[in-house]
C-alpha cells in the first residue's frame, strides 16, 4: 500500500489567482522553500486512482497525457499530467527535474501552481491547479486576434510573472502561446482572461543574469526564438523578453512577426527585414503599442524594453500623462546626454541674447551717435551690413540646434558671417576689420556715452568723408 504524508490544501485564492494589485505588492512573500511541495511513492498506478477520480482528457503532449481529475475527500478540481518514467539519464529526465525543481520554489499568481507530486516505478503524476480555458493560443484561433486593451491585460500578467522568474534567477527559454493556459471558462469578450505560465522543462536557474553566466545551449520553439539564440552566440534572460514581443504581436494581429521553416532562414529575415507592421489592423494599433514592440523585438538585446520596464509603460498603465521611460540603460544614457547638450546650447543663446538686449538698449542716443558714424564710413558700411547679418544668422542657427529633437551637437560657425579679411577675435563684444583695425558694426558690445552728433553742418559731414577715405592712420583714430 502507500503511505500519504500530511496534505497542504490549497485555498480557493490559490486556485483561483490573487488580485493583480495585490499580487505585485505581495510577490516577493510568495515563495516557498524546497519541501513544501510533497513528493509521495506509490507501490502501484492504481493507488493514486484510490486519491484522485479521473476525468475527461485535457491535453495530449511529447511528455505525457493531462487530465481533469477530482480530489476524491475534499472534491477539489485538479489536473494531473500523466508521465511514463524516462530511461535514466535521458534529457528528457533532465527536463523533468528542471521542472519539478523550479515550480517547487515559486509561487505566482500568473504562475501555474504545482500541488504535489507521485511516484511509481513505472510513472509520474504532477497535480498542478486545473485551467479549463485551455491554452492561449486555442482562444487566439477562435477569435483571430485580441484588442489592444485585452491584450495589455495578458501581457501585464506575464510581464509580471517573468519579472518575477528573471529576479530569482529563472529563465524561461520557451515563453510562446502554447506554454500560456487560461484559468477560466472565457464566455463571452468581456470575460476577463487569465493567465497561468506554465512548462518549465526547458527552463533554466543560473547563479546570476550578468555578462558571467551566459547561456549557450540552443533550444525553444523557433518562432519564439530571439536572434541570438539562432545566431549561437550567446544569450541570457533577454531570450524571454524576445519571445514576449513575438506573443504580444501575434495577441494584436493574429500572425506572428516572423516566420519561417529553417533557422537560418529567419535569422536572416530577422537581421535584413527588421519588424514591419504590414497587416491592415495596425492601421488601427496605438502608436505606443508599436514603440513597445520595437522595444521588446530589438536584434541587440541589450536595447530590449526590461519586464519592469514594461509594466511602468505608459501603453500599460493607460497614463498618457507620463512620459515613457527609455528602454534600456544605453537608451537612458544617450537621452541624458541630448538632454545635456540641449540645456547647454539654451544657456549659450539666451546668455547671448541677454547681453546683445543690455548693451542696445543701454543708450538710444548712442546708438544713433554710432549709426550716424557708420553712415559718414563709406568703406565700413557694407562690413556694417555683413557682420549684423551674420551674427543674425548665428542666432538663428543657435536656436534650431536647440529645438531640434535630434541628437544635440555644438554649432558651428558659418564662412559667410565674416566678409573677406574680417579676423573673429576671441572677444565677441568688438569686432575689429584685419585689413585696417577699425571697428565693425557694434553687433554685441557696449557703446560709448556721448552727445549725439546729429546737428552736424553739410561741410562737416563731408569733411569726415573724405577724412575715413583718406584711410590713414591718424584719420581712423580720429573722432568725428
Amino acid at each position: 500500500m502507500f503511505q500519504v504524508g500530511p496534505r497542504r490544501r490549497m485555498t480557493l485564492e490559490d486556485a483561483s489567482g490573487l488580485d493583480m494589485a495585490t499580487t505585485r505588492r505581495n510577490r516577493d512573500k510568495l515563495d516557498k522553500p524546497d519541501g513544501d511541495i510533497p513528493l509521495k511513492r506509490l507501490d502501484s498506478d492504481d493507488d493514486i486512482k484510490r486519491i484522485y477520480h479521473f476525468g475527461r482528457k485535457l491535453g495530449q503532449g511529447g511528455f505525457g497525457v493531462v487530465y481533469e481529475a477530482t480530489h476524491i475527500e475534499t472534491q477539489t478540481k485538479w489536473a494531473i499530467k500523466e508521465i511514463c518514467r524516462p530511461e535514466a539519464g535521458s534529457w528528457k529526465v533532465k527536463m523533468l527535474e528542471h521542472e519539478i525543481n523550479i515550480l517547487k520554489q515559486v509561487n505566482h499568481a500568473h504562475i501555474i501552481h504545482l500541488q504535489e507530486v507521485y511516484n511509481t516505478s513505472k510513472m509520474i503524476y504532477l497535480v498542478t491547479e486545473l485551467c479549463v480555458g485551455g491554452e492561449l493560443k486555442q482562444l487566439l484561433l477562435q477569435r483571430n486576434f485580441f484588442t489592444e486593451d485585452e491584450t495589455k491585460h495578458i501581457i501585464c500578467c506575464l510581464a509580471d510573472a517573468v519579472d518575477y522568474l528573471h529576479k530569482r534567477n529563472i529563465v524561461h527559454r520557451d515563453l510562446k502561446l502554447e506554454n500560456i493556459l487560461v484559468k477560466n471558462s472565457i464566455v463571452d469578450n468581456n470575460d476577463k482572461i487569465n493567465i497561468k505560465v506554465t512548462d518549465f522543462g526547458l527552463s533554466v536557474q543560473t547563479n546570476g543574469l550578468g555578462i558571467d553566466h551566459i547561456l549557450t545551449e540552443s533550444c525553444g520553439t523557433l518562432t519564439y526564438m530571439a536572434p541570438e539564440i539562432m545566431s549561437g552566440r550567446g544569450y541570457s534572460h533577454w531570450c524571454d523578453v524576445w519571445s514576449m514581443g513575438v506573443i504580444i504581436y501575434w495577441l494584436l494581429c493574429g500572425e506572428p512577426p516572423f516566420v519561417s521553416k529553417t533557422k537560418s532562414k529567419l535569422l536572416e529575415e530577422i537581421t535584413e527585414k527588421g519588424l514591419r507592421f504590414k497587416q491592415s489592423v495596425w492601421a488601427t494599433t496605438s502608436d505606443a503599442a508599436k514603440k513597445v514592440l520595437t522595444c521588446l523585438l530589438d536584434v541587440d538585446p541589450s536595447y530590449r524594453m526590461s519586464p519592469s520596464q514594461l509594466l511602468e509603460n505608459p501603453w500599460i498603465t493607460g497614463d498618457t500623462g507620463v512620459p515613457s521611460t527609455p528602454c534600456n540603460v544605453l537608451e537612458m544614457m544617450r537621452q541624458h546626454l541630448e538632454e545635456k547638450d540641449s540645456a547647454q546650447t539654451l544657456e549659450d543663446s539666451s546668455l547671448s541674447s541677454s547681453e546683445e538686449t543690455s548693451h542696445v538698449s543701454e543708450d538710444s542716443g548712442a546708438v544713433s551717435a554710432e549709426s550716424n558714424h557708420a553712415k559718414f564710413s563709406s568703406g565700413m558700411d557694407s562690413s556694417f551690413s555683413n557682420t549684423t547679418t551674420a551674427k543674425d544668422g548665428h542666432r538663428l542657427q543657435q536656436n534650431k540646434f536647440a529645438n531640434s529633437s535630434e541628437p544635440s551637437v555644438p554649432p558651428q560657425a558659418n564662412p559667410r558671417q565674416c566678409p573677406p579679411g574680417v579676423k573673429l577675435p576671441a572677444d565677441p563684444g568688438v569686432k575689429r576689420c584685419a585689413g585696417t583695425g577699425q571697428k565693425t558694426a557694434p553687433c554685441v558690445r557696449k557703446v560709448s556715452k556721448r552727445p549725439s552728433t546729429s546737428c552736424k553742418t553739410k561741410s562737416e559731414a563731408h569733411k569726415a568723408s573724405t577724412m575715413a577715405k583718406s584711410n590713414t592712420p591718424k584719420q581712423q583714430n580720429e573722432r568725428p
